[in-house]
């Protein structure tokens, strides 16, 4: 039986593969390892070399024996962060060769998708709001066109947010079927406007959205200053276990929640 976690950060400073492979002594066997910043950037080259880290940790997490699919993309506030520093345009182009770079991984199949693209998940000038949908919305179209699935960063997903991030994605023609709303909670669930949500693993979360179609996920940080923060790395196959002795989820829930639904939306795990 897979048991994926749906969202799993690693940090070089952090435990690394020892998170791994706590993850795998709890009954883990898949992992999505997104990328993280592990520090502020201002020009490609920097932010390359940030992705490159993650792909080496990536492999590092192999070694323990689990299975990965790698996203990475420019996280959405590091656009906020570029406007310190340069107009919309030049911010926006800086952007844009970040997530150019990330589509050419995924042409090279070195990773399965972009993550974390999005938008502030906190309340900004109107103006900036407007340009971080606009550049998600071309985002979405660049990584169409390299058949990537596309994991999301935003504010809390109530059935509004996901009407409009469903309408993000029709203006990008991207398949709403590999776009994940990222830390979804069971509001997202109530009409996830044909997204794919991912819950955090709390036992209540898993209760109340039962019946639903949704992956699980712990957003481990592998922060050393934070440890255990956003969950802890054995938190998705304990809960999926206890929630299987419990009668919460049956075998063929565990099945699509796990296996199914990861598959269709990353195709493939190494």
């Amino acid at each position: 039986m897979e048991i994926t976690d749906n969202h799993f950060h690693l940090d070089p400073s952090g435990r690394k593969e020892l998170a791994v492979k706590d993850f795998i002594k709890a009954g883990g066997t898949r992992l999505v390892l997104v990328h993280k910043p592990y520090g502020s950037w201002k020009k490609i080259d920097s932010f390359q070399s940030q992705v490159k880290t993650t792909l080496k940790l990536a492999e590092k997490a192999r070694e323990t024996g689990a299975k990965v699919a790698v996203v990475a993309a420019p996280h959405p506030i590091e656009l906020l962060k570029l406007l310190e520093f340069n107009s919309s345009s030049q911010a926006s182009e800086i952007y844009f060769e970040a997530v150019d770079y990330c589509t050419s991984l995924v042409d090279e199949k070195k990773t399965v998708g972009l993550g974390e693209l999005g938008r502030p998940h906190f309340e900004v000038e109107p103006t900036v709001w407007d340009l971080a949908n606009e550049v998600l919305t071309e985002s979405l179209s660049r990584a169409k066109e390299v058949d990537a699935a596309v994991v999301l960063h935003t504010e809390s997903a109530t059935p509004e947010v996901m009407a409009d991030l469903s309408r993000i994605a029709s203006n990008a023609k991207f398949p709403k079927s590999r776009l994940v709303k990222h830390y979804g909670g069971p509001s997202a669930l109530e009409d996830p406007h044909g997204l794919v949500v991912s819950l955090i693993s709390s036992s209540t979360n898993i209760e109340i959205a039962a019946k639903s179609e949704f992956m699980l996920e712990t957003d481990y940080l592998d922060d050393p200053q934070r440890p255990g923060a956003v969950m802890g790395p054995k938190t998705v196959p304990r809960k999926t276990h206890k929630a299987l002795e419990n009668n919460i989820l049956s075998e063929d829930q565990v099945y699509n929640i796990h296996t199914k639904l990861p598959d269709s939306v990353y195709h493939e795990f190494l």
